[in-house]
């Protein structure tokens, strides 16, 4: 109880308000973790797994909050990134190409369904603040207070290393989820832009891929 009310009273309520930085913190109170989400990179199966593992009123996969890292000193800090490239691809199809996620009006969602005009239209985001699906990955992980790392393309074993950790029994076998994803190629040109726009995911996280 006393973990939710910090949550729910101190983080959402009190420290949000006046936070530079805002973070989707799922939080296991059982094994004293937190997970920092990054979208597209696995979110629904870690989700899964976590919820699983936890008791009742022991999980709470929270919206954008600022937390005090002083109060978690003791929990184990991790999260999953992902290629950039990939992450923008896979983002794009399936919120531009599967929905008009982002509510385009008709003729411009039409526009982008072609790869390009999309990342011109990201360019113009702030890749810090804007919606998380393409959001900069170092801007959505606490850097600072972080103790793992995982890499998507690595996932299976990562995980099995966060949930030994955890101390929770993962199924061996345990698979993506990637919504019927099929690969796209793209040519280098966008590659290049779409390297360009997370220039500081790639030095942080892919720095011999950059």
């Amino acid at each position: 109880m006393i973990n939710r009310i910090k949550h729910f009273y101190l983080n959402k309520y009190i420290v949000s308000p006046f936070s530079r930085r805002k973070y989707f913190i799922s939080y296991c109170f059982k094994q004293k973790a937190i997970w920092f989400r990054n979208y597209k990179v696995a979110t629904r199966t870690i989700d899964k797994h976590l919820k699983e593992n936890s008791g009742p009123r022991e999980y709470i996969y929270s919206s954008s909050v600022g937390y005090l890292p002083a109060y978690y000193n003791d929990y184990f800090k991790f999260a999953f990134v992902r290629h950039p490239v990939d992450r923008f691809i896979s983002a794009w199809k399936d919120k531009v190409l599967n929905q008009n996620y982002f509510m385009f009006d008709k003729e411009k969602h039409k526009k982008m369904m072609t790869i390009r005009n999309f990342i011109e239209w990201v360019k113009e985001q702030n890749i810090e603040k804007c919606d998380e699906h393409i959001r900069a990955q170092y801007a959505l992980i606490d850097l600072n207070n972080i103790d793992f790392i995982g890499r998507f393309e690595t996932f299976e074993k990562d995980f099995a290393y966060v949930a030994d950790k955890l101390g929770f029994p993962i199924d061996k076998s345990v698979k993506l989820n990637k919504s019927g994803e099929v690969d796209v190629e793209i040519d280098e040109q966008d590659k290049k832009s779409i390297k360009e726009i997370y220039k500081k995911d790639f030095i942080i996280f892919y720095p011999d891929s950059h």
